[in-house]
């Protein structure tokens, strides 16, 4: 059996595995199709004698600069098929503030009279795309900058190695809010940057070292006999073993992002509509619960079950934690 052969069959019988990725798929698929769940418009409508597609997403011209009521009085009495929750994260309930548990809204108002459902699905989408895409970012240029400095060594070795020290000395919390000092308006963008400015130095310090341990390999050292050049070996023999702490690294990654996340904007240093600021709109004095136990909820479930995830990955992959663990049973 290979290897990797071996990590598969792991982690099909890891029931943190199993659980982490049904409490992921369940948050994920959501947010992903979050229009199907919750929005102001159809998701598809037969209006004058023509199908309306998508009308939430790819708004037809005649619905620019209209608001949401107005949008969903348009559809009103034309043959559609509406989302779960007939509302969107910003619109207001004509059941009014704090409104029950019931058909028209699952999960309630908040005191806006906003729907906490379509405020969860459309939290998720922000706090898994914004990982999603700072973790790109960070491993495409720690991948980079990691694999340079331990392939040729020498003066850039030692270069990335004092910048690595350096960006780790701050917290991603302290970056962020940096940012936001220079660009008092936040943005989705700018925030993926300051995320990324302070991860790419985890990616490049485990990439740097595997590509320093890999180069003195059996396995390398045959290549080079051979007259492969040095970015053949690199790209062909190092870089795929090399991957292996990176993958559990960018699954931890996915946890501590989202929690980050959270917590610049509870802070009211992220994004409007995130989880972090319905759990502190829930803490304010006289404010209703309800926004922070299902947002508190909601992001406990996903760190917990990224992190549970991650270990299990790292078990797998790691066969020294593997054989370490299965003799103390």
């Amino acid at each position: 059996m290979t290897h990797w052969a071996w990590i598969r069959r792991r982690l099909a019988r890891s029931l943190r595995i199993r659980f982490g990725a049904l409490v992921l798929t369940l948050v994920v698929l959501p947010a992903l199709f979050a229009e199907f769940v919750a929005a102001d418009a159809p998701v598809f409508a037969y209006r004058a004698g023509a199908v309306v597609v998508f009308p939430a997403i790819v708004q037809p011209a005649d619905q620019q600069g209209m608001s949401p009521a107005d949008i969903s009085a348009r559809y009103e009495h034309d043959v559609a098929w509406w989302p779960l929750v007939r509302s969107g994260p910003d619109t207001e309930s004509a059941m009014g503030p704090l409104a029950p548990m019931c058909r028209a809204h699952p999960l309630g108002t908040d005191e806006l009279g906003r729907d906490l459902l379509a405020r969860l699905v459309y939290g998720a989408r922000t706090a898994l795309g914004l990982a999603l895409f700072a973790l790109l970012v960070s491993l495409v240029l720690g991948v980079l900058l990691g694999a340079i400095a331990g392939q040729v060594g020498g003066i850039w070795d030692e270069m990335l190695t004092r910048q690595v020290e350096i960006v780790e000395t701050f917290p991603c919390i302290v970056v962020v809010a940096v940012v936001r000092a220079v660009y008092p308006e936040a943005t989705y963008w700018s925030l993926v940057l300051a995320i990324a400015a302070v991860r790419w130095a985890e990616v490049a310090r485990l990439v740097r070292a595997e590509v320093v341990r890999l180069s003195h390999a059996d396995f390398v050292a045959a290549a080079r006999a051979l007259g492969c050049s040095r970015i053949r070996i690199l790209r062909r023999h190092i870089l795929p073993h090399a991957f292996r702490p990176v993958v559990v690294s960018m699954m931890f990654g996915v946890a501590s992002v989202v929690l980050l996340e959270a917590s610049v904007s509870f802070l009211g240093l992220g994004l409007e509509g995130s989880w972090g600021v319905m759990i502190a709109e829930g803490l304010a004095p006289g404010a209703p619960l309800g926004p922070t136990l299902w947002a508190g909820l909601a992001l406990v479930l996903t760190v917990g079950a990224a992190y549970l995830m991650a270990d299990a990955v790292n078990e797998s992959v790691d066969a020294r934690v593997a054989t370490t663990r299965r003799v103390r049973r």
